[in-house]
């Protein structure tokens, strides 16, 4: 169902008390057939004063659409906010009755009143509660930001929907805040982009709608062990998109740490772990960590262990110099990250020459990973005149391009490797 893999250099100059390696979980077919319980769908829409017009119609066609291609055995639910919420459509299964029930709903929809997300995340949560799913997607989406006076209520209610479900976000048009919907995304374990074409929502939502129905691990999580002497650094999802994990650790005591992972599907990930080490002399050998997948199977809780990753320090610089690959592809998509950041944000405080710069430097990394995605929303914002140069010329500023790159700027793509000696297997337990 599932399988671990670490791969690392285990061999360290000496001087050097850093660890990196990359772990890969995968899961297979099996997995998106064994879900156990209720799965629910949830739609929350922002109906605020100013979606009317263009936005809130493609909103509820994209909604309805969606609606209509869910299975039967699937529950869903409508929620609608603005300054307030309303429950168009409690939790019930996805029958021709209910279908049509949500339709009608949300055809009557209006645009009005303010902003106040807290609002229709927390009539979410009532709704996955009160139907006891044990797998909970939801779609939000909105186009304006946050009311002020919503803002320390938002926080306490992500905490409260924590491991509860998971939250994809979508901003239509450019009038909202990417730091508004990164903050909830990411306490939610859901994604965020930017919509800005209303027109591209059905296609958005029938993506989010089909990752959503191969769940079939309610949630996983990733036990991190390691001795009184290592300090984890780092623990980020680095595909298919960087999401930093460290703060969402629960320490279980002094020596172990449990990182969720969220629901499952049929699925490859590969998450990055830093350790900072002891000094260390020639020859002796450090354990970092020892990780293990835990998830609910049919059978109950399941673990699922790799070889450890351990290091041994040496000055033979033909293994020091070893530069392993997976770490180095996901240290290369960090830099594309922060120099995707780094020059839109000179480019907003009109430093043309640094933009360009950081923005050339961004497009010939992308070209080298092969990063498609984010090569399509680079050439939005600069014209490419060589990659391999990073030569480019910036584009006149569009804030809709300028918002589509900034919430890709996370999105990665996966290295392949063949069996090397640093890569270690999962063992299954009893």
């Amino acid at each position: 169902m599932f399988k671990l893999e670490a791969f690392f250099n285990p061999y360290l100059p000496v001087g050097q008390s850093r660890l990196d390696a990359v772990l890969t979980i995968t899961s297979d077919a099996t997995v998106s057939v064994a879900a156990a319980g209720r799965r629910v769908i949830g739609f929350v829409l922002d109906n605020s004063g100013s979606m009317n017009g263009e936005k809130l119609a493609q909103a509820k066609l994209a909604a309805r659409r969606g609606i209509e291609t869910l299975p039967a055995e699937a529950w869903f639910f409508v929620i609608a906010f603005n300054g307030r919420a309303q429950v168009l459509l409690p939790a019930c299964a996805a029958t021709a009755t209910a279908k049509q029930l949500a339709h009608a709903q949300i055809q009557e929809l209006q645009a009005q009143g303010s902003t106040a997300m807290s609002r229709g995340l927390e009539l979410a949560l009532h709704e996955v509660q009160g139907c006891k799913a044990e797998i909970a997607s939801i779609y939000f989406q909105t186009d304006g930001e946050n009311g002020h006076d919503d803002t320390e209520r938002l926080g306490e209610v992500i905490e409260q929907c924590r491991g509860h479900m998971q939250v994809d976000c979508r901003g239509i048009g450019t009038e909202w805040k990417p730091s508004e919907l990164r903050r909830i995304a990411s306490a939610l374990m859901g994604t965020a982009d930017a919509i800005t074409d209303p027109q591209a929502l059905a296609d958005d939502f029938q993506r989010f709608l089909n990752k959503s129905m191969a769940k079939g691990i309610a949630g996983a999580t990733l036990r991190l062990w390691s001795p009184k002497v290592i300090k984890t650094v780092l623990v980020k999802q680095m595909s298919p998109e960087i999401v930093d994990l460290l703060p969402k650790a629960s320490r279980v005591d002094e020596k172990t740490l449990d990182i969720p992972l969220g629901a499952w599907g049929t699925e490859s990930k590969d998450y990055q772990l830093s350790f900072k080490l002891p000094d260390g002399s020639l020859g002796d050998e450090v354990l970092a960590c020892r990780a293990t997948l835990l998830f609910q199977g049919q059978e109950g809780e399941t673990k699922l262990t790799c070889d450890p990753i351990a290091a041994t320090w040496s000055e033979d610089e033909r293994l020091t110099t070893r530069i392993n690959k997976e770490v180095a592809h996901y240290t290369g998509q960090t830099e594309l990250a922060d120099s995707i950041r780094e020059g839109l944000e000179a480019q907003a405080q009109g430093d043309e020459d640094r933009a360009t710069r950081l923005l050339g430097q961004a497009v010939r990394l992308a070209a080298q990973s092969g990063n498609e995605e984010v090569t399509r929303r680079l050439k939005k914002v600069v014209d490419v005149v060589d990659a391999a140069s990073a030569t480019v010329r910036l584009r006149k500023a569009d804030k809709a391009a300028a918002m589509e790159l900034d919430m890709g700027a996370t999105r990665t793509v996966r290295r392949r490797s063949g069996p090397a000696p640093s890569a270690a297997s999962s063992t299954p337990q009893p």
